[in-house]
């Protein structure tokens, strides 16, 4: 078993980024909104990074998504070529998840190389109305993640789809939220996450735990109006110094989560795709966006636009919401009810 948190991937790097939060607490809650998730340079390949959160960790701006690649590549020799051109090219955030499909076997044959050059992330779905069996669903989710990936520890379990659970339910005696924890104890996981799409009112209970390392959620500019974690769940995960991840930058896939299936485009139109991810990293306390793949020449394009990457003005980030006005009008809530 490897060490705990603090002396896994850089314990030097770890142990500054916890005296600047330190530091800036005195300061008052600006300079903390600051430290929370600074910039921290570029990485070696040019890619510029930042802290996530509490977590203290450095990750680049751009994460790889890995749902297209285990859901539509078929065999190792595809989908391990796409995984390898990301971690080339110096991303070193890699968000996995053991529905979907082959991705983590996939990934797994890179671990004996790269596994103590990324920040590792996989995620459990719970499930049901029943807290202890939702943990068990975890369990045996978590165990395979873990073998599939030829690793003994992640840095970031997430609480999949929180969304789809009850609050109560995720936090009952026995439930999803101790089962994550006690993975954290155990040093299994070094950090414990929640993601979601929808149903932002789901989120704040959770987060109002303490517990909850990172918040992973769909942000972008169309969405702004139509699920509001950007204005009623980030601030309270800023509040309690959560690392925060956007995902779905680019709006999904075209034919929704079905899509992920069949390459094919997502449904932000290709004139806006650079501006919504410099949209996304623009937005206050985001760490990082996680983008799912097709291909390498989608590693390449997305890596070359962080790599020039500029904070959009305000009246940058004005129009792109008057254009998410009509974009969402036709899109729906096709990641589920707000409520």
């Amino acid at each position: 078993m490897n060490k705990p948190a603090s002396t896994r991937l850089g314990r030097r790097e770890f142990l500054t980024s916890l005296g600047a939060i330190a530091s800036a607490t005195a300061l008052g809650a600006p300079q903390l909104l600051a430290a929370l998730n600074p910039d921290a340079g570029k990485n070696a390949s040019g890619i510029p990074q930042r802290i996530l959160g509490r977590t203290g960790a450095k990750i680049t701006i751009l994460g790889l998504g890995s749902a297209p690649i285990g859901h539509s590549m078929p065999g190792a020799a595809v989908g391990i070529p796409v995984y390898r051109a990301a971690l080339e090219a110096g991303i070193n955030y890699v968000d996995t998840a053991r529905i979907y499909d082959d991705a983590e076997q996939y990934l797994g044959e890179l671990m004996p190389q790269w596994r103590d050059k990324i920040f590792l992330t996989t995620k459990a779905w719970p499930g049901g109305d029943d807290p202890k069996a939702a943990a068990e669903r975890m369990r045996l989710s978590f165990e395979e993640s873990l073998r599939r990936l030829k690793t003994d520890h992640v840095d970031l379990l997430h609480i999949h789809s929180a969304n789809d659970s009850d609050p109560a339910m995720i936090l009952a005696s026995g439930g999803p939220l101790e089962f994550a924890r006690k993975m954290k104890e155990k040093g299994l996981t070094r950090f414990i996450g929640i993601t979601g799409h929808n149903r932002p009112a789901r989120f704040a209970p959770v987060l109002d735990t303490g517990e909850i390392d990172v918040l992973m959620t769909a942000l972008n500019f169309a969405d702004y109006h139509q699920y509001p974690f950007e204005e009623t769940i980030l601030p309270i995960a800023r509040k309690h110094k959560c690392g925060i991840l956007a995902m779905k930058v680019f709006g999904g896939h075209i034919n929704g989560f079905p899509g992920y299936k069949n390459r094919g485009p997502s449904r932000m139109p290709k004139e806006f795709l650079e501006s919504s991810l410099r949209y996304s990293l623009g937005i206050e306390g985001v760490a990082g966006a996680v983008v799912g793949v097709y291909g390498v020449e989608e590693v390449r394009q997305n890596v070359e636009w962080v790599k020039h990457w500029k904070r959009l003005g305000k009246k940058e980030v004005a129009a792109l919401r008057e254009e998410g006005k009509k974009l969402v009008s036709t899109w729906g809530p096709r990641f589920g009810p707000l409520a």
